[in-house]
């Protein structure tokens, strides 16, 4: 049994497509209808859909923007777009977005069953919305995790290589190879134009890996996701492409950089720093060939303003070691920071033990402890910003005044460890405060149909996943439950105590439709707007009241 939702400014179309979808042989037993995205989106938070139909031009926010919400909250519902615009972009831009469809009104009977069936049939997914249940997924992840194995671990055996290879089948045929490392700037981001925080948001990577795909299509290459914001891609050449000069070869490495940074750019609207390795003909050097990859995108930290970077170049520049230092700063601080959001532990010294480079003079030694000790105590700033509190005893100019190389070495290891300690409490204080935050941030805003998980976590500084995370966490209620509670508690107010007609009330409270308000208020609360009001005041009943 399948459960569609249909979006549509023209309430006819969506209706005629409902009627039909429900008179097919499909097996689809319910169709909803929403004349709009915020509509769409209230429906998409109270219950569960196999698949959303949606226009792509409509009031106030469009099928894109729409697609972008849907994917932010539940990435793994399937979307076909229908438009009246026969224009090819729209069909690109809604399929880099991970819409399984794209067709043009008025739409022939037969293509859209064709399109609905194959949507639902792919989805796979009998008795539950858990996209582990997909075989595709399931296939596409396990891929995954063999590239991982071979671009990360370094201990494999020519047998082990053998063993992955023959689980990707025919995927690894090249002679010689190269690592991509591409760094996805998710701040600002997508077509909506908005400030987003997209490592909660599938849908960008999963379109940006689209992309890449396309665009390295002639490298023969293998693009996946990596840790955090990053996508890896293996590139493959065979021997007669090597046979070329090296400097053609170097130059081709240049263009493609700059073409994956320039469509990231232009179909999806996103910044990518871009990190490429040199060539090597074996599979057991793609983890050399990695670290080559993820230190070249590394050095935009010293020049922020350039967006792809060759290793060939940095090696030839002699500039790696501290490029190697601050990549390995960086990987420390996302330790840190996933220590604190777990009550963890952090050892400096096994920390330390892998940040120093050796051979460095004592003068190098100590900027590069510096630049530790200023980005720890930067994050401490951070944590404690608004808090009122006091940060004097971890002041970098105080704890390590005067002290010797050694000594302040020494001093590190229990900067580190009361460092983790108390960013953890403040942490805790911290969430506390985002609670009271989030929930005076709502009660203001929930009259606006277009308030958004972006635009709250926006307000606090927070992850859309992490907010959600410890709201439902502290409050025992979904944010957009409590979102829906507040605006129905405000709409019984308005019933009982005042004679306002019903789309008032609908618009009061938040709802761009009346009808729309009506179908949520019986959802919630089992009877009609009508129906409550009569109940509340007596037998009393507005003539005029209509329901839906």
């Amino acid at each position: 049994m399948y459960k569609i939702l249909v979006v549509d400014d023209e309430p006819r179309v969506s209706a005629g497509i409902r009627n039909f979808l429900l008179a097919s042989d499909m097996n689809i037993t319910d169709v909803e209808t929403a004349i709009n995205g915020f509509e769409a989106i209230d429906y998409l938070r109270m219950d569960s859909f196999d698949l959303v139909l949606t226009d792509i031009q409509m009031g106030r926010m469009s099928g894109i923007e729409l697609m972008e919400n849907i994917y932010m909250e539940q990435w793994n519902v399937p979307v076909i777009v229908i438009s009246a615009h026969e224009k090819f972009d729209f069909a690109k831009k809604s399929l880099r977005l991970g819409a399984k469809d794209y067709l043009v009104k008025p739409v022939e009977r037969t293509e859209l069953l064709r399109v609905v069936r194959k949507a639902l049939t792919q989805k796979e997914l009998p008795g539950t919305n858990s996209p582990e249940d997909s075989r595709q997924i399931q296939e596409q992840s396990r891929r995954n995790e063999w590239l991982m194995e071979l671009v990360t671990q370094r201990n494999l055996t020519q047998k082990d290589i053998e063993d992955v290879t023959g689980e990707l089948g025919e995927l690894l045929t090249g002679q010689f190879f190269g690592v991509i490392s591409s760094r996805i700037d998710y701040s600002q981001a997508g077509f909506s134009h908005k400030k987003v925080t997209l490592h909660d948001r599938k849908l960008l990577k999963y379109a940006a890996i689209n992309i890449m795909n396309e665009t390295l299509s002639e490298w023969n290459s293998l693009t996946f996701n990596g840790f955090g914001h990053s996508i890896i891609s293996i590139i493959q050449l065979s021997a007669e492409e090597m046979e070329d000069p090296q400097v053609r070869v170097h130059s081709r490495i240049h263009m493609i950089g700059q073409m994956i940074a320039m469509n990231l750019k232009q179909y999806l609207n996103v910044e990518a720093t871009v990190g490429l390795s040199t060539l090597a003909g074996d599979v057991l050097r793609l983890p050399e060939l990695m670290d080559e990859a993820d230190t070249a995108a590394e050095w935009n930290k010293v020049h922020p303003g350039q967006r792809v970077f060759y290793y060939h170049d940095l090696a030839v520049q002699d500039n790696l070691s501290m490029v190697v230092w601050m990549g390995k700063v960086s990987d420390f601080m996302e330790q840190m920071k996933s220590a604190v959001e777990s009550i963890g532990y952090v050892n400096p010294q096994i920390i330390l033990s892998q940040l120093l480079v050796p051979d460095q003079s004592q003068e190098v030694m100590n900027s590069y402890c510096g630049m530790l000790i200023y980005r720890i105590y930067g994050l401490l700033v951070e944590y404690g910003q608004g808090n009122g509190v006091s940060l004097y005893d971890f002041n970098p100019d105080m704890v390590f005044q005067g002290l010797t190389g050694q000594q302040k070495l020494e001093r590190l290891h229990r900067y580190i460890e009361d460092s983790v300690l108390f960013l953890q409490e403040l942490s805790q204080a911290r969430d506390q405060n985002v609670i009271s935050r989030i929930t005076s941030y709502i009660q203001k805003n929930y009259r606006n149909p277009a308030l958004k998980i972006q635009d709250i976590s926006e307000e606090v500084h927070f992850s859309a996943a992490h907010l959600g995370y410890i709201f439902k966490r502290d409050m025992k209620t979904n944010l957009w439950d409590y979102v829906t509670a507040l605006r129905m508690e405000e709409a019984k107010r308005l019933m009982s105590t005042t004679d306002k007609k019903r789309y008032e009330i609908a618009y009061a409270v938040g709802y761009e439709s009346p009808e729309h308000f009506s179908r949520m208020f019986k959802r919630v609360l089992g009877l009609t707007p009508a129906e409550f009001r009569k109940k509340t005041r007596g037998g009393e009943r507005d003539e005029a009241e209509t329901e839906t």
